[in-house]
């Protein structure tokens, strides 16, 4: 494992338990119910923090891997098909879509939800550190972990991303390895030459360590 994906099983394992779930709030006859029984898990507000965490690893001077880089989250990046045409992309980009056309559209239009580059309009390898897909809901399907496969086999292949990976929170192993061997039977878009590039990272609670898994390994 390198020192990029270590330092991202570092500030996941930093991220404090306050960002894995919170109460439902209801608003009852003008006051707030607070249900602790009702969790609910934030993926954006898990991510804010993930970023955070990495930050303060760049900011502490340790490494030099992050020169020229910046952090980043949920910034539009599109891949043109026009530009790069590639039929196997095409070919599972139709079969997701007929599945579920507008929530692929939106999938395939924006950036992995955490990642490390130097800009918008650079895609060197040598500063296209890390993209990183995120799910912290509890019930994860296969219409989600298939596109945001997809989405980070574009980008490592595409962008030329030294890490993808698919960080899931609050799912236990035997689901996400079941789900990604099925996105493998299924034949869907495989990136031709950086696969070894991504790997699953499952935390399934705060408490637990973190799996980490080479996709082409499940």
């Amino acid at each position: 494992m390198n020192e990029i994906l270590i330092d991202l099983k570092n500030a996941v394992n930093s991220i404090p338990e306050f960002y894995y779930t919170m109460p439902t709030v209801n608003v009852i006859n003008d006051n707030l119910d607070i249900d602790n029984d009702k969790l609910k898990r934030y993926e954006r507000r898990f991510v804010a923090q993930l970023k955070s965490e990495y930050d303060k690893l760049i900011n502490d001077g340790s490494t030099g891997n992050y020169k020229e880089v910046n952090t980043d989250f949920e910034v539009i990046k599109r891949y043109i098909y026009t530009d790069n045409p590639d039929e196997s992309i095409e070919a599972t980009y139709i079969k997701l879509i007929n599945k579920n056309d507008n929530k692929t559209f939106q999938t395939i239009t924006t950036i992995p939800d955490f990642f490390i580059h130097k800009q918008q309009d650079n895609r060197e390898e040598a500063f296209q550190k890390l993209a990183v897909e995120a799910k912290t809901t509890s019930q994860i399907d296969d219409d989600d972990f298939f596109l945001d496969l997809f989405k980070l086999n574009v980008y490592v292949e595409k962008y030329n991303f030294q890490n993808g990976v698919y960080l899931i929170a609050n799912n236990n192993s035997n689901t996400v390895r079941q789900l990604a061997k099925s996105y493998l039977k299924q034949r869907l878009y495989l990136a031709p030459h950086n696969r070894d590039r991504i790997y699953l990272f499952i935390k399934p609670n705060f408490n637990s360590d973190i799996e980490i898994i080479k996709l082409i390994d499940v």
